[in-house]
């Protein structure tokens, strides 16, 4: 067991990175967010992470993923515009959350864009709604890139902090600690893909 203590750390490379970029973009590209949960393999990435170079290295990463993912949308908003709305990707999603999606940004501008990065299923709309809303790209581009560099702080930041407790956790508790650790990650999956489930059906 204590072997596996190193077995991220050992994994933290291009193609650990590759790996989050595409998890990144997905999580945030239209049609593609609501059924693939991009945090957790991001909480992983984290997690393999050792010091802050490496750590600010795959936030980047994953943030130019994420602001890539809110492009796929922008740019389909600008082709299609509002007809988006009955579009099968936005259907599959629910034509609700892009009506949901825009109402904010509505009401917030370019800050949606920030905003719905803590929405599930809404942050893939959004994007595409300010397309379609003819938003300046000028103000999309900053927008998607705060609220991208943002979600990728955290997500990565908080993978980093859970790697960097795995050898006192496993210290303290033996193998009992590799069960709690197995408990925690599989709670944290689980409540990932519960909030999916609980927007997704309302």
């Amino acid at each position: 067991m204590p072997d596996l203590l190193t077995l991220l750390p050992a994994a933290f490379g291009p193609v650990l990175l590759i790996v989050g970029w595409l998890f990144a973009f997905a999580e945030s590209a239209l049609g593609v967010g609501m059924v693939l949960p991009g945090e957790t393999v991001v909480l992983l990435v984290g997690a393999a992470t050792i010091g802050p170079e490496q750590t600010v290295l795959a936030a980047a990463v994953v943030a130019v993923g994420a602001s890539a993912g809110d492009h796929v949308g922008f740019l389909l908003g600008r082709r299609h515009g509002h007809r988006l709305r009955d579009s099968r990707p936005v259907r599959r999603v629910g034509t609700r959350h892009w009506d949901r999606a825009t109402g904010l940004l509505r009401r917030r501008g370019p800050a949606a864009v920030v905003i719905s990065r803590l929405l599930p299923v809404v942050r893939t709309l959004v994007p595409a709604a300010a397309g379609a809303a003819d938003l300046g790209y000028r103000r999309f581009l900053a927008a998607s890139a705060l609220g991208a560099a943002l979600w990728a702080a955290l997500w990565v930041g908080a993978g980093a902090a859970a790697g960097s407790a795995l050898p006192r956790v496993a210290s303290a508790f033996g193998d009992a600690g590799w069960v709690l650790l197995a408990v925690a990650g599989a709670a944290v999956v689980a409540t990932l893909l519960l909030r999916r489930r609980r927007v997704g059906v309302s």
